[in-house]
């Protein structure tokens, strides 16, 4: 071999790291981008780790795409100005095509990371994922929003066993707005929905009453209950 020098980088599992071991391999100048990148994918929600990573020499391509898809939209800020995108990678269309895209090519492990970590638009496009640990991983994002629970409960393309997880969350069915379109949502379980009927207002009530969509027994329910609450009962 004669006097090459070999650079042997073991393999690493970066989630057992220290934050100072973590921090000084992103500052070491000599660190693999492979390495960055899986570093990066990791501790997506750690800033100053992703500050040395995003002004690292070895930074890939696709560590930069990746922070820039699915990291929280302040972290656009750290990246130096030489490597921001261009007006056309700016684009909404191609930047969801390109979100979806790198989605679908991660494995089920590198889904579930994402999905506690990632952002909303991370997050939005997980909740439809087919695999069920990857759909629960949305759900116990520390990051994720009254707002977007909503929406999952709005939804009718997630699973009945995820709006069972949601109906059964107390802090989120504090929010009236949660429990009404749960209410409303066809594939939540009757039961969960025969019981939030008693928490409804009388003008969701009546629009209970009259949504075809969901089971008889919530329509007819929901129907007694607005009678009842018109009578002062």
């Amino acid at each position: 071999m004669g006097n090459k020098k070999v650079t042997f980088l073991p393999r690493l599992n970066v989630e057992l790291l220290q934050q100072e071991t973590l921090l000084f391999l992103a500052g070491e100048r000599s660190t693999d981008g492979v390495l960055l990148d899986l570093m990066a994918r990791y501790f997506l929600t750690t800033e100053a780790l992703l500050r040395k990573i995003l002004h690292h020499p070895n930074l890939l391509e696709s560590t930069l795409s990746y922070v820039r898809m699915f990291g929280d939209p302040s972290y656009r800020e750290l990246i130096p100005s030489q490597r921001q995108p261009s007006s056309e990678e700016a684009e909404p269309e191609l930047r969801v095509q390109n979100l979806f895209q790198q989605v679908q090519q991660m494995g089920v492990s590198e889904k579930i990371s994402l999905a506690l970590k990632g952002n909303k638009e991370a997050r939005s496009l997980l909740i439809k994922d087919s695999n069920k640990q990857v759909v629960l991983a949305v759900l116990n994002s520390p990051r994720l929003t009254e707002q977007e629970v909503e929406m999952i409960a709005l939804s009718k393309n997630v699973s009945e066993e995820i709006l069972r997880v949601v109906g059964n969350n107390r802090s989120w069915i504090k929010n009236y707005l949660i429990v009404a379109a749960l209410v409303n949502n066809p594939k939540t379980p009757v039961g969960l929905s025969l019981g939030f009927l008693k928490i409804l207002k009388p003008k969701e009530l009546g629009v209970v009453g009259k949504n075809k969509n969901i089971p008889e027994v919530i329509r007819s329910s929901a129907h007694r209950m607005l009678q009842l609450k018109k009578s002062g009962v």
